[in-house]
């Protein structure tokens, strides 16, 4: 399937016509599989206008991924499944995020969790808004699940 020409935020390259070419960003560079596109209908809280991301990983930045704007302004997160850190990590979203995502019945989910570097070179992750992909329609939403008892900054520590 050809994808459309899409200008990479942060590359003077040029657009892409050619997918599987190689995204470079601040957390290393990448291979780019289409299927790894997810649309964010209402882009992420502070950059809105980033509607389209890639959900990059690879094997020396495991278990840690990459949320990288592929339209838009520069953008580029990092990221890890919650139940990585706290394994006990659970969250209801409510029947509107859940038709929002066009989940079927119990269909799985990724939930990812935003990481927010420190200055001094600690790590934390936003627990309470996490990051959630229906993987099935390649759609996300950074959400408030209804039993958002969770820290908006969490020590980064993988138990």
């Amino acid at each position: 399937m050809k994808m459309p020409d899409v200008q990479y935020a942060g590359h003077a390259d040029g657009p892409v016509s050619e997918w599987g070419q190689r995204l470079q960003t601040r957390f290393g560079d990448f291979q780019i599989d289409p299927r790894s596109l997810v649309h964010f209908p209402e882009g992420l809280p502070g950059f809105e206008r980033c509607r389209r991301f890639a959900l990059l990983s690879s094997v020396e930045m495991a278990p840690l991924q990459c949320l990288h704007a592929v339209e838009g302004p520069e953008a580029s997160f990092l990221t890890i499944d919650p139940r990585l850190v706290l394994p006990k990590y659970r969250a209801v979203l409510a029947e509107a995020d859940r038709q929002r995502l066009g989940i079927e019945g119990d269909g799985p989910l990724l939930w990812l969790a935003l990481i927010a570097l420190g200055e001094n070179g600690s790590a934390s992750i936003n627990l309470r808004a996490p990051v959630v992909i229906n993987p099935a329609r390649m759609i996300g939403y950074q959400l408030m699940p209804s039993n958002g008892l969770y820290p908006l900054r969490h020590p980064l520590v993988i138990e």
